[in-house]
């Protein structure tokens, strides 16, 4: 039972790192599969979750029975309708795609199941790029995937979506197909025009693809191909997974560069606010971003923790927290507030640049925090205690800065639109041409479906 534990947690960890890099990618294009599956469906309308943590919709509204966890049936699937897109019609090719007990050596791998420019993937590469989508659903909505008619127990192929009655297991084979076009294309174009990553980004494709050769025996594995397959499945081998992290960075890392590249002048900027208001509710002209520093004390006790022990632990963080707002006053200047951060904060982030924390625009930090950056009344040397989720900071407030948080949210709202057309632009530039007949999958690993 503790190896299962240790295995898990290292495989999670793995996965953790590219999960959170493709979050960037979704900013501009993570839903686009969903976008253009939906928009000449005939009940195009977004549906969202009621959890209130989750600030996404996804998709269109289920069929019209209401039912979207119902077994595909030759009635009900793998028939194109009049108005639905190419994608969707494409990916019907057949109902089911996994097939039990395949092996990275089995011949249908290497079918090529689709081309997008200078690039080409089969099965096995296919196959990470629905796994993704499927870990990324599963990352964003957990408990709530049920209620988009997602049971992680039963097969991805007995299940419908919310997009045009395609099954759980066709919706993600055809979003990842689509996550391919869009790296292809911007790879595509990026190799054409002789661009190289940066050093930093390098160095994180490096750490990542290196990290898991080096880690697959510490986490209980005799080999990274037996590794990458306890993440993706059986017919996933270590080349092919890290095929899947260079084409990844080397797309983002263009992207990136185009989306940087992306500077309005402020008269721009002032016409989208005027034009947006929907987007700015609560933003004034007036208000601009600010620099604080911080000092974190943790409450350090158990979550299922008795109320007394939870108090005793509140008590002692604060106590310290107190101790060293005094100590602080005795010399009260921002080097010693910097000082005092590096050697006392809890906060990894901040730590090395003495609890500073640049830039801060309303919203961004916990409430408790927020609230007291952006007091009217607060002015630079500012201090206080603020108790928050994460414990008991100790703040100090250095300046307002001379960037206006409206201008951070304008240039951000229109690099996103620019970066959608020059998406549409290169995949149309760069079209894919997809093979779905030919593509097989495999189970993912149970240890993510249950």
């Amino acid at each position: 039972m503790e190896v299962k534990t240790t295995k898990n947690k290292a495989l999670w960890l793995v996965l953790g790192i590219i999960l959170a890099l493709a979050v960037l990618a979704g900013l501009y294009y993570g839903v686009r599969a969903i976008v253009n599956a939906s928009k000449e469906s005939s009940n195009p309308t977004s549906i969202s979750t009621s959890d209130p943590t989750v600030n996404t919709t996804v998709g269109a509204q289920p069929s019209e029975n209401g039912n979207t966890t119902e077994p595909i049936t030759s009635e009900n699937a793998g028939t194109p309708s009049k108005t639905e897109s190419p994608e969707i019609t494409a990916v019907r090719a057949k109902k089911v795609y996994t097939e039990d007990n395949l092996s990275a050596d089995d011949p249908s791998q290497d079918e090529t199941i689709a081309t997008c420019g200078d690039y080409t993937v089969n099965s096995r590469d296919a196959q990470v790029f629905f796994a993704m989508q499927y870990y990324g659903f599963m990352n964003n909505y957990g408990d709530w995937a049920i209620y988009f008619g997602l049971d992680a127990s039963q097969p991805l192929s007995e299940q419908l979506s919310t997009v045009s009655d395609l099954s759980w297991e066709q919706y993600f084979l055809m979003a990842g197909m689509d996550d391919f076009h869009n790296y292809a294309a911007l790879a595509t174009r990026a190799k054409s025009e002789g661009y190289t990553m940066e050093a930093g980004e390098e160095a994180q494709l490096s750490e990542v693809r290196d990290g898991l050769m080096e880690r697959f025996a510490e986490a209980g594995y005799d080999s990274a191909d037996s590794y990458v397959q306890a993440n993706f499945g059986t017919s996933v081998r270590y080349e092919d997974y890290v095929r899947y992290l260079e084409l990844y960075f080397y797309a983002m890392s263009y992207q990136n560069s185009l989306y940087r590249a992306i500077n309005p002048e402020d008269s721009e900027l002032e016409s989208y606010f005027d034009e947006h208001p929907d987007f700015f509710v609560g933003i004034g002209k007036d208000q601009t971003n600010v620099n604080v520093r911080h000092i974190l004390i943790s409450v350090d006790v158990a979550e299922d923790a008795p109320q007394a022990d939870v108090k005793e632990a509140k008590d002692a963080a604060k106590a310290k927290a107190e101790a060293l707002l005094a100590e602080y006053r005795q010399n009260p200047t921002e080097e010693h507030f910097a000082e005092l951060a590096r050697a006392n904060t809890e906060d990894p982030g901040s730590q090395e640049n003495g609890g500073l924390y640049e830039d801060v625009y309303p919203g961004q930090m916990v409430e408790e925090f927020n609230d007291w950056c952006f007091d009217e009344a607060r002015k630079p040397g500012d201090t206080d205690i603020v108790e928050t989720s994460f414990g008991y900071h100790i703040m100090y407030f250095v300046q307002k800065t001379d960037d206006f948080y409206w201008k951070v949210k304008a240039l951000e709202e229109i690099r996103s639109d620019r970066m959608f057309d020059v998406i549409e632009e290169l995949t149309t530039a760069y079209p894919m041409t997809t093979f779905y007949e030919k593509a097989v999958l495999v189970p993912l690993p149970k240890q993510y479906t249950n």
